[in-house]
């Protein structure tokens, strides 16, 4: 085994031997992957090797696309058999909701070239020798791409190729510690001796939180129990060797496809089963847990409705075997947060199909410093240290087994394992009548119950009980005054002599003057978009930085990757670690008596900032708002949030005060056509294509991406960014549904949403998004909803006071 590498990868399943090979295809040979034991011995021998291009997501599907696209040559490109079977397969639906869905994924999948499809009842039938539709299913999805794989010859595959280009594997090798030299190197220690590498890969499947805990981190991964049985050989498919599509139903909760001669049925049926809960044992290779028969029993009495000659078929073997869960269901694969040079890449419920991708992003860290695709929804940074413990990610991980097939409706919410992180105001607000959310951990109102108006708990893609009462926030904050408990809000403190310089360097605007804030944004060395911040210069050498709450770890290594040496401190965090928003024309009057702070147009303008005393309580006032109302937050110490909130809250009344959640901030933000990070911005954005190059100072002679920015300026755009008000009441328009115009997808969108404040009643149907082409005001397109073609028109943004005359007021 080799003593030094450029890259070592810790585990030998299909995510680290598809990274080993995508390194080796870059150019990246001096590489060692080490595995414990045989590779594929964890989760991926007993896959059931199924690659979907379906998914709930635009990135999912993607993901899915990608591993199709590069395994179904992969053996004739490395010259080693694959068993891959490209079948196709259906989704059948029972519902009108699911119909719905099923007709928002198509649109999806047009608008990234796909072809995926609606189909009847009767078309699956034909599909499908041994399926019937019967009296319950309304029509299905069809996914042409699907397909399923020997997950073993696949890895083989994979690793021959490697090998090939001159990558090392060394197997049966059990990693027992990592530390870091004083250099930034990475100590590997084996049984087999040591390793010094530049780089490590944590690939270890579901035993990735115990190489995370070799460098001190507590990775949110557990290992659940996931079943499948394979039933032994029917005449009638040893007869038929064609194949037929694959068939996934969500409502009944299988999978099922032909195996051999037979059925191999898999179920989400059921809860979800936590495995080693006590602790996980040194070695589990190859091995499987006990049958649990009762758990796939009503599932498969469900199934033989529609493939009744499942009851003619005697079970062959159940394969009960563990799969590692996050607490959002989602891989962790990325950066580890503040370790240079290291990266985790485990976590992954369904390996097969996410491991090309994720080899993919693996790979372009580490050869190019970035990604093509925005890849932050698998980011292990989202979660943080405190609240995604080890119960509370059992407890999620849990409810979203049971849920792997629930309809992802734009508003639902996960309840295991909440609360979590509260601020001092939680019990208050819940008297009020708050129906909280929660945001990277931390509950937060998303709106209040009124006596008109209850929690009814049903969850639909069109109107939903919540929205009058926000519909009455909204405007309440646009007539009169709103205030919100803002908790999760990242913060950063950057102080001392090089502080300007470091700003200057690391975010593409001038930094703003002493008592002044600006937005400003982040850029990768390619021009692409990383984060934004609100800055607020509090001394000529103090800045107080405000961010995406989910953006915290993610954003804190990014600006240290570009810290100098000597002269600036970076602080994540701030003591002032409570915020609330006191929103609407009446805040001013609201506030002020609480304050020997003149709070005047004069003396606290618009994009103004200032350390004040309010209700006998210290704060960092900022003059900003997210909502498009004059307003302020209210930077201060959660040990005074009640405190000031009752002092607000005691002067409200005659001044209107509402409380208002994240809802209304929404709905608020869309209707001025605010950008919200991981919808409207990313990675794949530059500043032109998101319509924010206004944000850059062409002046500043070096900022990260400058080259790239002043290149893009030269160039057509890719994308436009692009307002749309939606004719007609219906539902709202959902992120990634085509914008189309003649039959053509030109687009999709980034936010949709309803407006409030700028019509009555139900609101105005707006949407954000991107196109390829550019658009006047007044322009037409149709934006498929659900499925269903909707006119809509380009208009001038922002939607509401496009003058911004009340945000200045």
């Amino acid at each position: 085994m080799k003593t030094h590498a450029k890259v070592v990868i810790i585990g030998g399943g299909i995510v680290g031997v598809s990274t080993l090979y995508h390194l080796a295809r870059a150019g990246v040979t001096d590489t060692l992957l080490v595995e414990k034991n045989e590779l594929t011995s964890g989760s991926t021998w007993h896959a059931a090797g199924n690659i979907p291009t379906y998914a709930n997501s635009w990135g999912g599907m993607r993901a899915g696309n990608y591993a199709w696209r590069l395994y179904k040559d992969l053996a004739e490109e490395v010259d080693y058999p694959i068993t891959y079977r490209h079948t196709g397969a259906f989704w059948p639906a029972h519902t009108p909701e699911r119909m719905e869905f099923f007709r928002h994924l198509t649109g999806i999948s047009k608008g990234l070239g796909y072809d995926m499809a609606m189909v009847s009842p009767a078309e699956m039938d034909a599909m499908h020798p041994y399926f019937t539709s019967g009296d319950s299913i309304r029509g299905g999805i069809y996914d042409p791409y699907e397909g399923d794989v020997d997950p073993s010859q696949l890895t083989q595959a994979l690793a021959k190729g490697a090998r090939d280009l001159g990558a090392q594997i060394a197997r049966f090798t059990t990693v027992t510690g990592i530390t870091r030299t004083p250099s930034g190197e990475w100590d590997v220690a084996t049984d087999k001796g040591n390793v010094r590498a530049e780089i490590v890969i944590n690939a270890a499947g579901y035993f990735g939180r115990k190489v995370g805990e070799m460098v001190g981190q507590k990775l949110p991964v557990v290992t659940l129990e996931h079943q499948y049985l394979v039933t032994e050989s029917l005449p009638e498919l040893a007869a038929n060797p064609e194949n037929f599509p694959l068939v996934r139903d969500p409502d009944i909760m299988y999978y099922l496809r032909r195996e051999r001669n037979g059925f191999l049925l898999g179920s989400y049926g059921h809860a979800g089963r936590p495995a080693w809960l006590d602790g996980m044992p040194d070695c589990f290779a190859n091995q499987l847990y006990p049958d649990s028969v009762d758990d796939i029993a009503e599932v498969l009495d469900a199934a033989l409705t529609h493939v009744p000659i499942l009851g003619e078929a005697g079970v062959g073997r159940f394969v009960n075997g563990p799969i590692p869960y996050s607490p959002d269901g989602a891989p962790l694969c990325g950066p580890a947060f503040g370790l240079p040079n290291f990266y985790h890449a485990c976590a992954f419920p369904v390996g097969v199909t996410h491991s090309a991708a994720a080899a993919k992003t693996l790979t372009e860290w580490i050869t190019e410093g970035e990604t093509e695709w925005d890849m932050s929804m698998w980011d292990p940074r989202r979660f943080g240290e405190i609240w995604a413990t080890f119960d509370y990610t059992v407890a999620r991980s849990s409810e979203l087994y049971e849920n792997q097939y629930a309809i992802p409706y734009p508003h639902r919410m996960w309840h295991a394992a909440r609360p979590v992180q509260t601020t001092p105001l939680y019990e208050r607000l819940k008297s009020k009548g708050a129906v909280f959310g929660q945001i990277a951990g931390w509950e937060r109102a998303f709106w209040f119950e009124t006596e008109a108006v209850r929690n009814d708990n049903v969850l639909s893609f069109h109107d939903e009980c919540w929205e009058p009462a926000v519909a009455a926030e909204c405007r309440a904050v646009r007539d009169h005054v709103g205030i919100m408990d803002h908790g999760g809000f990242t913060r950063f403190e950057v102080e001392g002599p090089g502080a300007t310089e470091f700003l200057n360097r690391v975010f593409c605007g001038a930094m703003p003057a002493i008592g002044r804030v600006k937005l400003s944004y982040m850029l990768t060395p390619r021009g692409k978009i990383w984060s934004e911040a609100t800055i607020a210069r509090l001394d000529e050498n103090r800045y107080l930085l405000c961010g995406p709450t989910l953006a915290d770890k993610r954003d804190h290594d990014w600006m240290m990757r570009f810290m100098p040496e000597s002269g600036v401190t970076l602080r994540r965090g701030s003591e002032f670690n409570a915020a609330l928003l006191v929103m609407g024309p009446k805040s001013r009057a609201l506030l002020q008596p609480l304050t020997d702070a003149d709070l005047s147009v004069e003396s606290a303008s618009w994009m103004s900032v200032r350390e004040i005393t309010l209700a006998g309580v210290e704060m960092i006032a900022l003059r900003v708002s997210y909502v498009g109302e004059l307003g302020w937050e209210l930077h201060l110490r959660d040990a005074d949030l009640v405190t000031v909130y009752e002092a607000i809250s005691a002067g409200g009344a005659e001044h209107g005060l509402v409380d208002f959640g994240s809802y209304a901030l929404n709905a608020m933000r869309l209707e001025k056509a605010y950008h919200g990070w991981g919808s409207d911005f990313g990675i794949e954005y530059t500043m032109f294509d998101a319509g924010l190059d206004r944000f850059v100072s062409r002046k500043k002679a070096d900022f990260i991406g400058r080259e790239a920015f002043l290149a893009h300026a030269e160039q057509e755009k890719s994308y436009h960014f692009t307002g749309f008000k939606l004719l007609g009441a219906g539902a709202d328009a959902l992120p990634s549904s085509p914008i189309c115009r003649d039959g053509e997808t030109l687009g999709y969108v980034s936010s949709g949403g309803s407006g409030f404040r700028i019509a009555e009643g139900s609101g105005q149907r707006l949407a954000l998004g991107y196109l390829s082409i550019p658009t006047t005001p007044g322009d037409v397109f149709e934006i498929e909803v659900l499925g269903e073609p909707v006119r809509a028109i380009v208009t001038a943004t922002p939607f509401y006071d496009p003058e911004n005359a009340r945000l200045k007021g």
